[in-house]
């Protein structure tokens, strides 16, 4: 991205809070009152929050791809090992919270990755498991009555008409881990 760019997506940014803030009710946008201030800090700290999220996202899907720390780094204009303590996985994983899932009751199925994992999580389904979580080269079920359908869709935005189709046929969103959403819902029998 050129110097150019970077100033078009900030502006687009800061537009984005404004827009919401008017689309939200509010007049005098131009000159606000002070107790629309708290609204607009309020929105610039969501865009905030899901920006951060979203870094730690494409962060873990380049890092998938096969993008090092220096090349990470480098992109965001930070040291090689400022990124990897920025960005590393750490004990947590993405669904369910932190790592000691054995002792909440979860099946943990490791050595897992984006080749084998669909098949695993029919097999984990077929056996009444519902897919909660994930961590590198591992994916977390919960036993559950009754038979459950796991499924993984690439999907690169939240807001995508495949999503909303899959939920209007009563799948659940388990969690994201980027550019992957993994769906659940209960099975037929």
């Amino acid at each position: 991205m050129n110097p150019k760019q970077e100033q078009q997506l900030r502006a687009r940014v800061s537009d984005l809070v404004m827009d919401w803030h008017e689309s939200a009710g509010a007049t005098n946008v131009d000159e606000p009152e002070a107790e629309q201030y708290e609204s607009l800090i309020k929105t610039a700290a969501v865009v905030a929050d899901e920006s951060e999220k979203q870094v730690h996202d494409w962060v873990g899907s380049g890092k998938r791809a096969g993008l090092t720390w220096a090349d990470i780094g480098a992109v965001l204009g930070i040291s090689r090992q400022a990124a990897q303590q920025r960005f590393a996985p750490a004990t947590t994983f993405m669904g369910v919270g932190t790592v000691g899932a054995e002792e909440d009751g979860l099946i943990v199925r490791s050595g897992l990755n984006a080749f084998n994992e669909v098949a695993v999580m029919d097999d984990e389904g077929s056996q009444g498991n519902e897919l909660v979580g994930a961590a590198p080269f591992k994916l977390y079920f919960t036993p559950r009555d009754g038979k459950w359908e796991n499924k993984r869709i690439t999907a690169l935005r939240r807001r995508n008409s495949v999503i909303k189709q899959y939920e209007d046929e009563g799948w659940t969103h388990a969690f994201t881990w980027s550019p992957f959403v993994y769906l659940t819902r209960r099975g037929a029998g």
